[in-house]
């Protein structure tokens, strides 16, 4: 159960093994319900993923990276071998020790946080205990984020739309959203659709800038966490 959690952000997720069967439903009752859940968490979050992708392959930097490369005045963020940036918004701090349900996490300084479970807001350059019992894995998102969130598919040869879009506040912050047909490679030659979307802090307004990214009414699709 571990293991599918920190796999879920990843760039490439996948179960592997020598077992005949790697389904959800293989690994039991306990398991089931635990993997269903973050299964469904890493399909809702593939425009943040696929955007966060696009993102590597115009710059060459990876999505999946140390603290210091987003942290680099924050001394401490230099030393920490297992909690990671996942794209820009998450803090990824996976569990590896047998039977823990608890572990410390560092909160980067420079900007607050969020637990994303609860959305309790934290103060950054501090070092927490974050609660994780067996369905939990501690993950914690920088304030001033965007995080886009696609409606429930079964696999990626469905088509996904996007269903709502996650604001983070604290201070401005801004997301590009890529989007194109998911199957070819004709964004290699500038297939596909741009979205900038920006939050302004101060009026509390989400703006965004291209191509149309959902259907409907620009506030239909917008959460703002609150706690």
């Amino acid at each position: 159960m571990r293991w599918f959690q920190w796999g879920s952000f990843q760039p490439v997720m996948r179960a592997h093994g020598s077992r005949d069967h790697n389904e959800v439903w293989a690994y039991g009752k306990q398991a089931e319900p635990i993997l269903t859940k973050y299964l469904k968490l890493r399909y809702q979050l593939l425009p943040y993923t696929y955007s966060a992708a696009y993102h590597s392959y115009q710059t060459g930097a990876p999505y999946m990276r140390a603290l210091f490369m987003d942290f680099p005045e924050d001394p401490k963020a230099a030393d920490i071998p297992d909690e990671y940036m996942y794209g820009p918004a998450f803090l990824v701090a996976p569990v590896t020790e047998q039977g823990a349900t608890s572990r410390t996490v560092y909160l980067p300084t420079g900007c607050d946080w969020y637990n994303y479970w609860t959305n309790e807001r934290l103060r950054g350059g501090q070092t927490i205990v974050a609660d994780a019992p067996i369905d939990t894995l501690p993950l914690f998102v920088r304030a001033g984020s965007i995080v886009p969130l696609g409606s429930e598919v079964l696999n990626t040869q469905q088509p996904q739309a996007i269903a709502s879009v996650r604001v983070y506040p604290g201070v401005e912050g801004s997301f590009t959203l890529f989007q194109d047909d998911g199957k070819t490679y004709a964004y290699e030659k500038g297939g596909g659709s741009i979205t900038k979307l920006t939050w302004d802090d101060a009026t509390h307004q989400l703006k965004h800038e291209g191509a149309a990214a959902w259907n409907g009414p620009d506030n239909a699709v917008v959460s703002v966490v609150r706690r």
